[in-house]
């Protein structure tokens, strides 16, 4: 159990990688705090993680891009458990669209998300992580290394988000805090499937598939080990990386028109 007794901060859990995440933390001995937007998937994720009490689990419903809701999830959560060890930024959007036709409203909202939110929210915790020599782990994506048709704001917020993990792993270093992310490929999940129809969404997924070299889709638990692991001692000389877990999907070009 590499992360008995720390307490984890992590965000969109309510579904998808998150609960991956949530629940391969809960085996590896973790104290949770969850939050996320839907209150009844956050229930039934706070079910499925098997941690030694009921009470190792805390949720916060909410939505990270509120200033408000940013500061409470940090103060509820070190009011429960007296510390916070790690801060997984896992909660993200994808709304799909051609650069050039990229709305303002779109812009805002995939920005708002995937690149204020953990940006603030890190800054929020990074005392409590300087306290218990903690890290971060930021949920990225392997579109940082290849290009892929209507996805490109989402794309440029993944770089930046694997900016910020550079430049804060550089920044915390001296304070013994470690920060990095995973870069994962394609892991069938609400964000993935998008606004699609049914006979798009499975389209989708053949061509994703196809164009996986491994020949088959990641798995939220499997994203959920390789950020426990970068989040336990385990890990303890590794800062500063963005760790691709995409079955080889970055080194093709799958045919998704």
């Amino acid at each position: 159990m590499a992360l008995i007794g720390k307490v984890a901060i992590i965000t969109g859990s309510s579904s998808g990688i998150g609960a991956g995440i949530a629940e391969v933390f809960a085996k590896e001995g973790a104290k949770l705090s969850l939050t996320g937007r839907n209150q009844k998937n956050l229930e039934e994720v706070a079910k499925n993680c098997k941690t030694e009490s009921s009470d190792d689990v805390l949720i916060n419903v909410g939505d990270v891009t509120d200033a408000a809701f940013r500061k409470t999830l940090v103060e509820t959560t070190k009011k429960k458990f007296g510390k916070i060890d790690i801060l997984v930024n896992n909660a993200g959007i994808a709304l799909q669209n051609t650069l050039i036709s990229t709305t303002k409203e779109q812009y805002d909202k995939m920005m708002a998300v995937n690149v204020e939110a953990p940006v603030f929210l890190t800054q929020l915790v990074a005392p409590y992580l300087i306290e218990t020599k903690g890290c971060v782990v930021n949920n990225s994506s392997c579109i940082t290394s290849t290009i892929m048709p209507n996805v490109g704001v989402y794309g440029m917020t993944k770089a930046a988000l694997d900016m910020h993990t550079r430049i804060l792993a550089h920044e915390m270093a001296s304070h013994g805090v470690r920060v990095n992310a995973v870069n994962p490929g394609y892991i069938p999940t609400n964000i993935s499937s998008g606004q699609k129809s049914e006979e798009e969404s499975a389209k989708f997924h053949k061509a994703l598939v196809n164009g996986t070299p491994i020949g088959r889709s990641g798995t939220p638990e499997e994203m959920g080990h390789i950020v426990a692991f970068l989040a336990s001692e385990k890990a303890a000389f590794v800062t500063g990386e963005c760790f691709l877990a995409d079955g080889g999907l970055s080194m093709t070009t799958p045919i998704l028109t």
